[in-house]
């Protein structure tokens, strides 16, 4: 059996612990959007201690931790994308330059500017590929309201050239405003649902569940909700700065050989997971119907990160480092058929969700009245029907088509551009003043 490589390209090997963590990331995903589909069919609070007992698990591990992970792992995955762009584009420039198919050897300045014309090919690609996910994610949208992709697209647009040109400490500074800014706006809206004496979390939820009325009325509520969430992606959420987070990763071998960083990795999960438990336990009270603090939603979504980078350490202390023949077994395999299609099974899990609470109670009349805990197992049993889908495609050795969709439009999209002249070598041959032009 061959090396598993990336289904974007046939460079080398796919380290297994970023799919892994992909494919048990969807897992919390689909946990965490639950309350969005019980607040469409206004299930019961609470009813039970099962219950109770969830609501606290879901706080203090899911909530306000999946989608910090989604966005270490998508900035990961940005960075990983650019840095094989960069590294394959400068070494296709640098073999057209004259002379050195014949052995001539580039100069410094030469080599300079294939790296530069190889990252602004992979800014121009971050770029493109950010716009397609914002389209995605608006059609998305037309049917759960929650969509990440449009606002990572976001991200991944504004922030190519960050990216790219790796300037993290423009990172940094940006990060600490986020912060800053997530955290008041937190403790404000924390304040007021306080000062309003709102019962419980589920409470909040419901009554956020928006009109289902009609399809006109659910469709531009969700287009209207999903539209503010760009805003608030970029500079009152957690996102961004794990993002940035994710991307720092990928120049560093923490995710992609974990078994050379054991201890570290032991630490950083055990004590990104009891942060964020910590960070949790406010919201953790109101969630299951106590009181909220004014404190507990900032602590919540600013633990979260540190929540995320515990779980990203773990399950990459779990999938391990490649191996010699390629090849997962057991659930490590199943989690990595997931993680490699993670878009196609995020929006299957949307598909589902919306037969379950939507489609159904409409043909059939019955309306759902469902605790915590069995929703929870809806989610799940979900999960795994996109494990399955995923299998089937990966025995067939089929990319996801939503995967394919995408990189199709990316590709096609391309527009080509003019190359500005490489540097004269030592022994000038003519150039003019526009080199070429490049896709």
């Amino acid at each position: 059996m061959k090396l598993a490589t990336s289904f974007t390209g046939t460079r080398g090997v796919r380290y297994p612990s970023p799919d892994v963590a992909r494919g048990f990331m969807l897992l919390f995903i689909a946990l965490a959007n639950i309350p969005f589909w019980t607040g469409v069919t206004q299930s019961s609070a609470p009813a039970d201690a099962a219950d109770t007992a969830w609501l606290w698990v879901r706080s203090l591990l899911v909530d306000s931790r999946a989608y910090p992970l989604f966005a270490l792992l998508f900035g990961f995955g940005l960075v990983t994308m650019a840095n094989r762009r960069i590294a394959s584009g400068t070494t296709s420039y640098l073999s057209s330059l004259p002379g050195v198919e014949a052995g001539r050897e580039p100069t410094s300045q030469e080599v300079a500017w294939a790296c530069e014309q190889a990252t602004v090919d992979a800014r121009r690609l971050v770029r493109r590929r950010g716009l397609w996910m914002i389209l995605f994610g608006a059609a998305h949208a037309l049917l759960f309201s929650g969509d990440i992709i449009g606002p990572y697209g976001l991200v991944a647009v504004i922030f190519a050239g960050w990216i790219t040109r790796k300037h993290w400490k423009r990172a940094v500074a940006f990060c600490v405003v986020v912060v800053v800014a997530g955290t008041a706006t937190f403790l404000h809206m924390g304040s007021f649902l306080a000062s309003q004496g709102s019962a419980s979390a589920t409470a909040a939820q419901q009554g956020a569940g928006g009109s289902t009325d009609t399809v006109l009325s659910y469709v531009s509520q969700g287009l209207l909700a999903w539209g503010g969430s760009l805003v608030s992606a970029l500079f009152f959420s957690m996102i961004v700065p794990a993002m940035f987070l994710g991307a720092r990763l990928a120049d560093t071998d923490l995710i992609i050989r974990p078994e050379r960083h054991r201890r570290l990795l032991v630490a950083v999960g055990l004590g990104g997971l009891g942060i964020g438990a910590a960070g949790g336990i406010g919201f953790a009270v109101w969630a299951a119907g106590g009181t909220l603090a004014t404190w507990g939603m900032p602590l919540h979504a600013v633990t979260g990160v540190a929540g995320a980078c515990g779980w990203l350490a773990l399950l990459a202390l779990y999938a391990g480092g490649p191996r010699s023949d390629g090849r997962l077994t057991g659930l490590r395999r199943l989690a990595s058929n997931v993680g490699r299609r993670s878009m196609t099974a995020y929006l299957s899990q949307t598909f589902l969700f919306a037969i379950v609470f939507l489609a159904l109670p409409s043909l059939t009349g019955i309306e759902l009245h469902l605790g915590e805990a069995r929703t929870a197992g809806i989610a799940l049993a979900v999960w795994l029907v996109t494990v399955g889908l995923c299998t089937v495609l990966e025995r067939g050795g089929h990319a996801g088509p939503f995967e394919t969709l995408l990189r199709t439009a990316v590709a096609r999209s391309e527009r080509r551009r003019r190359l500005p002249a490489p540097p004269a070598p030592a022994s000038p041959v003519g150039a003019s003043d526009t080199y070429d032009l490049v896709r």
